[in-house]
């Protein structure tokens, strides 16, 4: 039977993803290209979709095994390397190809959600940030790293096209 976090807090993930859905398909197909960050290497909004594809999938397969009593990331996870290394995996995968990645990850996290009993969400786990987290916690995060790069992906293309 489904609870009333479940059923809120997949309500909530699914209002911030419709925003994000919204904004890949507005992009014109020279836009995908755009360049959003510049740090030890330069990430396009199609790699920022590379990363929020590898980052939903690893957050919720790291939720399950927390539902399980496991703790698979050790304490010396470096996030950065792992994020850089997913954007060359999957280098050549096209947006279309990744956005069929999203939506697919978002069944299964919403599917994972929905067998959520009222005590596991407070069962936790080192999250790729090294943060000791709860299911909870890092249900929360999906929704707010998605915005976090939303937010500076529309600044992007905003800036590109004045």
């Amino acid at each position: 039977m489904t609870n009333k976090k479940n059923v809120e807090i997949a309500a909530r993930l699914n209002e911030e993803r419709a925003e994000l859905m919204a904004f890949f398909e507005r992009l014109e197909d020279d836009e995908w290209d755009t360049a959003v960050y510049h740090e030890d290497t330069t990430w396009t909004i199609t790699d920022i979709l590379r990363h929020l594809v590898d980052s939903e999938r690893g957050m919720t397969n790291l939720m399950m095994q927390w539902q399980q009593g496991k703790d698979p990331v050790p304490a010396d996870f470096d996030l950065t390397r792992w994020n850089n290394r997913a954007i060359q995996k999957t280098a050549d995968k096209s947006p279309e190809e990744l956005l069929d990645e999203l939506r697919e990850n978002r069944i299964n996290l919403l599917s994972f959600i929905d067998t959520l009993q009222d005590d596991d969400w407070d069962k936790k786990g080192r999250h790729g940030s090294l943060r000791i987290m709860s299911i909870e916690e890092v249900a929360h995060l999906i929704g707010d790293h998605e915005l976090s790069h939303l937010q500076v992906m529309k600044e992007a293309v905003a800036k590109n096209s004045s």
